[in-house]
């Protein structure tokens, strides 16, 4: 069996019904240790919607993350090359 959570609604199913309801909105999700909250397994496929706000918020966020990916890229880049050269003059 599993569980699945949309909002505040959490319901057991089988495991061979989770598919359907992640296309739905459901989470899947566990108890927590302690008992008292729920942790996401898998995220919902579908049935969920976000604000136009949210959005760009995301989207605005995931080109600064390309920016700093690309910078820690050619650091690293950098990095080997010295460190190619410092190895060659130890030799």
């Amino acid at each position: 069996m599993a569980t699945v959570k949309k909002g505040n609604r959490v319901l057991t199913v089988e495991e061979s019904t989770v598919n359907t309801y992640l296309k739905q909105g459901y989470d899947q999700v566990e108890l927590t240790e302690d008992e008292k909250s729920y942790e996401v397994v898998k995220r919902a496929t579908g049935g969920k919607q976000v604000s136009y706000s949210e959005y760009v918020e995301a989207l605005e966020e995931k080109e600064k993350l390309e920016v700093e990916i690309a910078e820690l890229k050619a650091e690293v880049k950098t990095l080997k090359a010295e460190n190619t050269k410092l190895k060659k003059a130890d030799a």
